[in-house]
């Protein structure tokens, strides 16, 4: 957790260097008491921040559905005096909390939800906490806690010395199923920032500079005759058949696309039993690339994966797009500026 602090607690006022000599100077000698406060704050909290930390671990609540988890920040952000707002952008675990007034206004970025299938207790050993149960695979619980203890060492920060500012933190559900920021994006909840910082956990402590695949994900859903599968199969028009005729198509397309775009799919319903020919089957298809126009063009094929496996099997279909997300865009400049940051923050 402290390496993704060092990244978010030594950069606000590094935005000197888009400022005069002298300014550069005075705010470049204040952001180095700034780091030292906050690394103060952080070590005097570090008890209760891990506690935290480890709850959303135990609790490894899914994408929209991590009540717990959001509600423990939640109280944690208004006994260090933010104001907070839950149910932002649609979504009853997504919330805001703020704290000051003016400029300049700094967002934290915060995610808190677990994956499906990797329950795992603390140890370096496999070992699963819940049997079958989600796990904190992606370190969300380290993020989410590290992000809301940089922006209340800000806000002690700025408290402290008078400084105006606003310091907000957002916590982002359902980043690794339902890509909840553009939800909260939709609804105007990052309109007004000057800057917006978040991290992840990883093996090295690095400013990130470089962007992301845009992504579809979508269900395809067929729609067919149920049959007894031995007295008359001839009456039955399998959507089973219809999804995996369709992934064949998907399959065969991979070989005439870009060679960094990336097709998933799981098959989230195919029927009920072997003896009963599947009336309706869905299959779960997330379309990857490192444009967004390339996305749709890839999409489009697949639709018609879609089409063809329909027709052949004389099957209905139906195809729900559950989101469609951009690729990152880089800001150089502050990067280039989290990293000064970095190198005054040291190992």
């Amino acid at each position: 957790m402290k390496n993704g602090l060092q990244k978010l607690l030594t950069w606000p006022l590094r935005l000197s260097k888009l400022q005069s000599n002298k300014k550069r100077a005075e705010v470049g000698t204040l952001t180095q008491l700034t780091a030292q406060e906050g690394f103060n704050w952080i070590e005097k909290h570090k008890a209760r921040l891990t506690e935290i930390s480890d709850k959303i671990w135990g609790y490894a609540e899914l994408g929209l559905h991590e009540e717990k988890s959001a509600r423990l920040q939640v109280e944690y952000l208004r006994e260090n005096g933010f104001q907070v707002t839950t149910g932002v952008g649609d979504m009853p675990t997504a919330f805001v909390a703020t704290w000051g007034e003016g400029k300049p206004a700094i967002g934290f970025l915060g995610e808190y939800d677990a994956l499906p299938g990797v329950s795992q207790k603390a140890s370096p050993a496999k070992e699963e906490l819940v049997p079958g149960g989600a796990g904190h695979g992606c370190g969300h619980n380290l993020l989410g806690v590290a992000a809301m203890a940089a922006a209340i060492a800000l806000k002690e920060e700025l408290s402290k010395r008078g400084l105006p500012g606003t310091v907000m933190y957002f916590g982002c559900p359902a980043e690794e199923n339902f890509s909840g920021k553009a939800f909260m994006a939709r609804d105007g909840v990052f309109d007004g920032l000057d800057a917006c910082l978040t991290w992840h956990p990883g093996s090295m402590n690095i400013v990130r500079g470089g962007s992301s695949l845009a992504v579809n994900s979508m269900n395809v859903t067929f729609h067919g005759i149920s049959s007894h599968a031995a007295g008359a199969p001839h009456l039955g028009r399998s959507a089973l058949d219809a999804v995996e005729l369709m992934n064949v198509g998907v399959n065969y397309l991979r070989e005439h696309i870009i060679e960094k775009a990336r097709i998933h799919y799981v098959t989230t319903n195919g029927g009920l039993q072997p003896n009963v020919v599947p009336a309706k089957a869905t299959v779960w298809y997330y379309v990857r690339a490192p444009k967004r126009e390339q996305v749709e063009e890839i999409y489009e094929r697949v639709l018609k994966c879609a089409k063809g496996a329909a027709i052949m099997t004389d099957t209905a279909y139906e195809v729900e797009l559950l989101e469609g997300i951009y690729e990152v865009l880089p800001n150089t400049v502050l990067q280039r500026v989290l990293a000064e940051a970095m190198e005054i923050a040291g190992p």
